[in-house]
């Protein structure tokens, strides 16, 4: 197993936000950095050339950004970039603009796996919005659930994709290790935060769900947009071989999600989310199928295709 020196009791943190046209939810979030008793030691917001008022607004509350061009942007590397402008430090959190972290004690619930030496990251938990549709607030539910979990790579076998799941919208690494790994891979169009919590797990690290620190974000994304995200997700699997085969590990999951889908909508006597189920299985399964074979596609076709255009048109020139 590897594990590295117990610093979290005085360890240095740093919180990265990447935003773009974030405007509305710049009060929320800092609201939220405000209110934890707990504060990062610093904070860096990294911005793909917003349109709005994002920055003017951010700078007048005093806050450091860095601004980089939109077609700069990826999941991978715009997070690795952010890192090295946040060197020296000993753990980063990374969250999403959308996401808000809840209560005054979110950053030291979520770091305080790092008082085990061989924690290398930790994710909280998403709780859904008020305006989130049935079968989102289900997503929520049972992709984070109130029972904590660890895992190592000996679990995987039993666990599959859910033993290195793990979302960058609210989530905590420590930067030895990630930086051990070589950051965040950056040739993917999602997915960056599993691919490398797989990598982590190789090496010997744990990885955290803190089911006790807690994030409000949600979706309502509809049927074309989940077609296209379903599509990375297939790409993202084609691409990253080490995650194909955990994916196959846990091969009837997506069966047992969708009847647990049907069991909720029964459940609250909703008609038409009964008649929603079926069609965003398709739209799923075909996009996620699609994307697993996106090289045997013609190139101009997959910014289309995906929700990441910009990933797509890059790797397409």
């Amino acid at each position: 197993m590897h594990s590295d020196s117990n610093t979290k009791g005085q360890a240095h943190v740093s919180l990265i936000v990447p935003t773009w046209n974030a405007e509305r939810h710049i009060p929320d979030l800092l609201r939220a950095l405000s209110s934890s008793r707990r504060p990062p030691d610093q904070v860096l917001w990294i911005d793909s050339s917003s349109v709005d008022q994002t920055v003017p607004l951010l700078k007048r509350h005093g806050q450091r950004v860095l601004v980089i061009r939109q077609e700069e942007f990826g999941h991978g590397c715009t997070r690795n970039l952010a890192l090295e402008h946040c060197m020296p430090t000993d753990i980063v959190i990374y969250l999403t603009q959308d996401a808000v972290p809840q209560g005054t004690d979110w950053l030291s619930q979520l770091i305080a796996p790092f008082d085990d030496a061989a924690v290398a990251v930790s994710y909280g938990r998403q709780t859904p919005r008020p305006d989130a549709h049935l079968l989102e607030r289900h997503a929520r539910h049972f992709n984070y659930p109130s029972q904590g979990q660890r895992s190592q790579w000996s679990d995987l076998d039993r666990l599959g994709i859910k033993g290195v799941f793990c979302s960058n919208s609210f989530a905590a690494y420590r930067v030895s290790a990630l930086r051990s790994i070589g950051g965040f891979p950056e040739q993917l169009p999602l997915g960056e935060d599993m691919a490398a919590a797989i990598r982590l797990l190789a090496q010997g690290w744990v990885r955290v769900y803190q089911a006790e620190a807690q994030a409000v974000h949600s979706h309502n994304h509809p049927l074309p947009v989940e077609f296209r995200r379903y599509f990375d997700i297939g790409a993202l699997l084609a691409m990253d071989p080490a995650l194909q085969r955990a994916h196959l590990a846990a091969s009837g999951e997506g069966l047992r999600y969708v009847l647990t889908e049907w069991r909720a909508a029964w459940q609250a006597r909703s008609a038409s989310t009964l008649c929603q189920i079926p069609l965003r299985a398709i739209a799923k399964l075909g996009g996620f199928h699609l994307g697993r074979r996106f090289r045997h596609l013609p190139p101009s076709w997959l910014p289309w295709l995906g929700l990441h255009r910009q990933f797509w048109r890059q790797a397409c020139k």
